[in-house]
């Protein structure tokens, strides 16, 4: 993300990296779980039954203290640099385009 705030000519001020986590009981990802069912197979990663057979036990695996899920997420703050005022643009050398 660094290199791409740079290409767009902006500059990185701060970045705050997050790991959602849950062990033992899901809360945040019980909401996400139904979406899984389309998701999983459509990207890929598993057939339509293999991601069924493993999405139908995540709510089971919460309510006997096995579920886990965790996600990463980063917030970047970014300003466009401000352009240099005619004077500092001029710099030293100001004096000589006065008339």
């Amino acid at each position: 993300m660094p290199r791409l705030l740079s290409e767009a000519g902006l500059e990185l001020v701060a970045s705050f990296p997050h790991v959602l986590a849950e062990i033992g009981s899901a809360d945040f990802w019980l909401s996400a779980i139904d979406s899984f069912h389309k998701l999983i197979p459509k990207a890929g990663a598993l057939s339509e039954k293999e991601a069924a057979g493993w999405v139908d036990g995540l709510p089971e695996d919460s309510q006997n203290g096995v579920f886990f899920g965790a996600c990463n997420y980063y917030s970047y703050v970014a300003t466009q640099p401000q352009a240099p005022s005619i004077n500092t643009a001029l710099g030293a050398n100001k004096h000589k385009y006065r008339q």
